[in-house]
């Protein structure tokens, strides 16, 4: 049985990142995964994904975030695309009051924009508007990819194709168990995306799979060059900068529960279909009706749509990151880092305590 000092359960935008630290610390590290490198079957796929430092979602994630920009941009500075987001919503909605409310406890440039400065989007009356300069976008495939590539490159081992059965803490490590053959280690970090329920069974996490829809419509609206989020009363909805005549727009809230997600349908869903469609219609005016793509993805929610990241109960050498709750792909490098220090025995270096899995467990 090969012995390594660290094995990550699950490649993609997490696990991947765990491997690239693991391997960069000069650990004998192995990753593993059902499916091959940057797969369209999970969470991290889809061309792109936002990255914001005003985080609505709570401030606490804010120094997070800047040391994942950090991070980003050591691990390869094309990457990161500072864009430009704009954010749309009612004055005390969730998006406008949660993006003032990190600005102004972490300092952070967010500019009021004037009623009307945006021809290119159509907000409801009243809405407020704000620009975060700092704030863009990851080309989510090559993110993970060059994660696992410097991985690989510092000494890692990457092997897909095995499904991950089991693994059991045992009295000098752990043990894992893939349909084609075991392995042993120090320390483990399981990063399981829609698969965390599986690969952590005996903690009962309570986390919802829900499949998402991504969708392209034709633009040549050059006006489109900045990220956008709208919180509109019906749902959040999001986009990107147009690219090569496409848009990528998508809703945020909703989704379809589904328990199966190696089985579930990536097909096209009517009713979300609807609901993009009358969106770009009614706040996208430059953008033309025709979609040219789809693609569906998996958000993991925890019920509080916050992250759960901490060390497994009774194994202070096995690490885990899930719920991410379809806002984590950003986060991935410092993600990384955090896991590889918890699994190792060290105090991450940025705090993440307001995650951990205390919050969801019975007195």
């Amino acid at each position: 049985m090969s012995h390594y000092d660290l094995i990550v359960l699950g490649t993609g935008g997490v696990g991947s990142a765990a491997l690239y630290h693991a391997a960069r610390r000069g650990l004998r590290c192995l990753g593993l995964d059902r499916f091959p490198p940057a797969h369209d079957r999970g969470s991290s796929h889809g061309e792109s994904r936002l990255i914001r430092l005003s985080y609505f979602e709570h401030s606490n994630y804010v120094p997070m975030l800047k040391r994942s920009y950090a991070l980003w941009e050591q691990l390869a500075p094309s990457l990161l695309h500072r864009s430009g987001v704009f954010y749309f919503g009612p004055a005390g909605g969730q998006i406008v009051e949660g993006v003032r409310n990190s600005a102004s406890e972490h300092q952070l440039d967010v500019q009021v924009v004037p009623e009307n400065a945006l021809p290119q989007f159509c907000a409801p009356a009243g809405f407020a508007a704000l620009y975060e300069a700092d704030a863009g976008w990851l080309p989510v495939e090559r993110c993970v990819l060059t994660h696992l590539e410097q991985a690989v490159a510092a000494g890692a081992e990457h092997r897909w194709g095995e499904s991950v059965v089991d693994w059991q803490a045992t009295a000098s490590g752990v043990v894992v168990t893939t349909e084609g053959d075991s392995y042993s280690a120090d320390s483990l970090v399981v990063a399981g995306g829609a698969w965390s329920a599986r690969l952590l069974q005996t903690l009962e996490l309570p986390l919802t799979v829900q499949r998402k829809h991504l969708h392209w419509f034709r633009c040549d609206d050059s006006r489109y060059q900045n990220g956008f989020f709208f919180d509109l009363p019906h749902g959040q909805f999001y986009g990107f900068p147009v690219m090569d005549g496409r848009l990528k727009v998508a809703e945020h809230s909703g989704g379809e529960v589904v328990s199966d997600p190696m089985n579930a349908s990536r097909a096209p869903d009517t009713l979300d279909s609807e609901r993009i469609e009358a969106f770009v219609r009614d706040h996208l005016p430059g953008v033309v009706g025709e979609r040219l793509n789809h693609q569906t993805c998996f958000y993991t929610r925890s019920p509080d749509d916050h992250f759960i990241v901490d060390r497994y109960p009774g194994s202070s050498n096995v690490a885990f990151a899930a719920g991410l709750s379809g806002h984590g792909f950003k986060f991935a490098p410092v993600l990384g880092e955090i896991l590889v220090d918890l699994a190792t025995g060290q105090a991450p270096a940025v705090d993440c305590a307001f995650l951990g899995l205390s919050r969801f467990q019975r007195p």
